[in-house]
């Protein structure tokens, strides 16, 4: 077997691997943007029902610290038992204001309890005074009493604790404090409302799909919420190894480093997707817990599978394809090997047939050559249309001149006045100033077109290169009254390269600086230097506005632009970079300066063609 026969066998075999290892990761792109559009409105949703849940906890909480401050402070009663018990009976008036409160506290500024209720469904159970405890060593009492802002400060969520215990079953608590002064601005303490969010976790939990979960896990990566309920609250219990944190490390930090919905994969591949949840963000900046949306391990397993087997199955019929393909290829590359006499016959048809060919490709070539130059016609009809506009108001002049000559000189005839004499040299001067101007214009024109036409490498002096540049574009300049085109190049600075594509790369950067550097009306100035280094170097700097940052990296992409509003492309700087760096073979840099925008352009100088 030959090197060609063991190729029928592999090289499908090739093609049928490199084929299915990118159907696998398209299918797994185009599954993975499905599941992440799904677990972007659970983690949503999720976070919209917590946070409507808190707002509606700090408004009860604010509500019932009001009424406290205004009508049961201390000082409105004659003994601190008759106040106590008024604080109880509004107490356990008071929790009535949401099933959910399980204790209300008022706890002194010392942290000890002061008045305490405890709630259970509809009952309220005063806590005698002998069994208040003291909470001034609790965080909630710590980061309450320093509050500063008039507003509600809600806790992390934990689990409620008694005696140094957790609850059981599980009481998944948070604690709303308002810290409470009386008429003349005295600290009275901090009322603690306790809420029990078991209800709001069962909702959470009902929100996930039969495909994605929707979970939870505090600042520091640790389960509140999980698809596997035994991994919930264990780093209450010491067991950090089962946290998210250590679970998945490399996702953890991308988790921490975003500050809005992220999406990314698992470690092991599964689609994943996060929102961070705030309250309280004036007291750490960051953000309270996060909602996670994982797919389920074995719906991914599933669906992995199936397509994998998908593939296998297609893999087969398709190399089994191949082969079949391949065998019979080479069965007729042996037949065509057979017949090789026969097409040695008709070689000489062939040979006919391409010389037809030949000519007809000549021909064309020929067309196309009467084409360009058809083309280049145009080009100048163009430029001549704007030599005639240039020469109007000179030819205007002569015309004029000569027109008032003859009057003068008829007046002449019979009168021989010297000072009509002078009037005829006056005119005839004038006349010649204009003709003057009409030929330097003609003679620029047939300059600016010469260049343009020719884009092979010469000698050129840069100064009157760039005086031809600007020419053209008068008419444009006059639109910009309060913007002045300056040219610092030395008279004597003469340079190798392609004058057109040089005149055209300057005429560009220059209607750029025109279109975006100032804003309407406002005065400033372009400079255009030049001057001989190791290279050539040519500069077009503005005192406008500068350019965005964000943009100064894609400045050279095309259709990147500022003024999309304004109907422009974003394709000039990109024909700029284009002409400089693959027809002057140089390159060109851009930079914003103390005031606007510099363009520096670096060009070898070319050799003069023999």
């Amino acid at each position: 077997m030959n090197l060609k026969q063991i190729s029928i066998f592999v090289l499908p075999l090739v093609i049928i691997v490199v084929l299915g290892v990118g159907t696998f990761r398209l299918w797994q792109t185009q599954y993975s943007e499905q599941l992440h559009i799904e677990q972007t409105e659970l983690v949503n949703r999720g976070s919209v029902l917590m946070s409507r849940e808190l707002g509606h906890i700090q408004q009860i909480v604010s509500y019932v610290g009001k009424v406290l401050e205004g009508y049961i402070t201390p000082e409105q009663f004659e003994s601190e038992q008759l106040w106590r018990q008024q604080v109880a009976q509004y107490f356990t008036r008071a929790h009535a204001l949401s099933t959910y409160i399980s204790q209300l506290r008022w706890i002194g500024p010392t942290g000890r309890e002061l008045v305490r209720v405890n709630t259970f469904n509809d009952d309220a159970d005063i806590v005698a005074s002998s069994e208040l405890q003291d909470k001034s060593n609790r965080y909630y009492f710590i980061q309450g009493m320093a509050f500063d802002n008039d507003d509600v400060l809600l806790t992390p969520i934990d689990l409620n604790i008694e005696q140094g215990a957790i609850v059981e079953p599980y009481e998944i608590t948070i604690r709303a404090s308002y810290k409470l002064h009386n008429t003349a601005g005295k600290e009275l303490g901090l009322l603690v409302v306790n809420y029990n969010l078991n209800y709001l976790f069962a909702r959470l939990r009902a929100i996930q799909s039969n495909s994605n979960s929707l979970e939870m896990i505090n600042a520091k990566g640790q389960w509140l919420l999980s698809e596997h309920p035994e991994l919930e609250w264990t780093h209450l219990y010491g067991d950090i190894l089962s946290s998210f944190t250590n679970t998945f490390p490399e996702t953890w930090a991308e988790v921490e480093k975003s500050q809005s919905l992220g999406v990314s994969r698992l470690s092991d591949s599964r689609p994943f997707t996060s929102l961070p949840s705030y309250f309280n963000e004036e007291l750490s900046g960051q953000p309270n817990h996060y909602f996670l949306s994982i797919v389920k391990q074995d719906v991914w397993q599933n669906k992995k599978n199936q397509m994998l087997f998908f593939i296998v199955f297609a893999g087969v019929i398709g190399y089994s394809f191949l082969t079949t393909v391949g065998v019979l290829l080479w069965r007729l590359e042996v037949q065509r090997r057979q017949h090789l006499q026969q097409i040695e016959a008709e070689k000489k048809q062939l040979e006919i047939a391409h010389e037809q060919l030949k000519e007809s490709n000549n021909n064309l070539v020929m067309l196309q050559n009467e084409l360009v130059e058809q083309g280049k016609l145009n080009s100048l009809g163009l430029m001549v249309a704007g030599v005639g506009h240039e020469l109007n108001t000179p030819l205007g002049g002569i015309r004029l001149s000569l027109s008032s000559l003859q009057n003068v000189i008829k007046r002449a005839a019979h009168d021989t006045k010297a000072a009509d004499i002078d009037v005829c040299n006056d005119m005839i001067d004038l006349a010649m100033q204009n003709l003057t101007r009409a030929t330097d214009t003609v003679a620029q024109f047939k300059r600016i077109t010469t260049n343009q036409m020719n884009p092979e490498p010469e000698s050129f002096n840069v100064l009157n290169m760039l005086e031809d540049t600007l020419s053209p574009l008068s008419s444009v300049l006059k639109k910009y009254p309060s913007i002045d085109t300056k040219l610092k190049v030395e008279p004597s600075l003469i340079v190798t390269s392609s004058q057109g594509v040089m005149s055209q790369v300057i005429q560009n950067l220059l209607l750029n600086a025109l279109e975006h550097a100032f804003d309407k009306g406002q005065p400033g100035t372009i400079t255009i230097a030049a001057k001989q280094e190791e290279d050539f170097v040519i500069e077009v700097s503005d005192n406008g506005k500068g350019i965005r940052d964000d943009m100064l990296a894609t400045i050279w992409e095309p259709f990147v632009t500022s003024g999309r509003g304004e109907q422009h492309t974003g394709l000039g700087l990109f024909m700029v970079h284009q002409w400089v760096t693959q027809l002057l073979n140089g390159h060109i840099e851009i930079a914003n300066h103390k005031h606007g925008v510099r363009f520096t352009i670096t060009v070898p100088n070319a050799k003069n063609p023999t």
